[in-house]
């Protein structure tokens, strides 16, 4: 089998001998129809931009589209997927939607576009892989963990001491929020 790849987290054409249906320009236009998919969350967002899609590849006969949830179960899943569908079908193509284990979905994921406009015109802080979480109304770096649990499973509430306004922060499977 024969595979020609335009770079991680990108498209890929896999051939198995069989005539090809699906061309790379296909594939490119699928892709970029479901990377501009918007997030059911966080309408000024992309799925590409929050680092949700991983890949589009296919065969001789069907294209797949796999995506890195935010955290399994999430309940936007399934209309991410119905939206990824509908983007490709627009083309008069169907594709396959698989949700991926592997790689793990963190918050370096996110575009620093993407991190500003959560920050900006949502609140919302990301916890970054390394050093203190920033509070998004003020800058500050004492945010207190209040509670596990936030308006969806990917987000915890804090307090920050400084500006002592609540904040929502995306928050990774890998690391706490300091």
């Amino acid at each position: 089998m024969a595979e020609r790849s335009l770079g991680p987290r990108s498209t890929r054409l896999l051939s198995r001998g069989a005539s090809v249906t699906i061309t790379q320009s296909d594939l490119e236009t699928v892709r970029s129809a479901v990377a501009s998919v918007k997030d059911p969350e966080y309408p000024d967002l992309t799925i590409e931009q929050l680092g949700i899609l991983e890949n589009v590849v296919a065969d001789a006969s069907s294209i797949r589209v796999d995506l890195v949830p935010t955290i399994l179960g999430c309940p936007a899943l399934s209309t991410i997927e119905q939206d990824v569908k509908a983007a490709a079908r627009r083309l008069g193509h169907e594709v396959a939607v698989q949700f991926c284990r592997s790689p793990v979905w963190t918050p370096d994921r996110i575009t620093k576009d993407a991190q500003h406009i959560l920050a900006n015109e949502y609140t919302i802080a990301i916890t970054p892989r390394l050093g203190r979480t920033q509070c998004p109304v003020c800058g500050g770096r004492s945010l207190e963990k209040r509670s596990d649990v936030g308006p969806t499973a990917c987000r915890s509430v804090h307090w920050c001491a400084e500006c002592r306004n609540p904040v929502e922060v995306v928050r990774s499977r890998e690391a706490p929020v300091q």
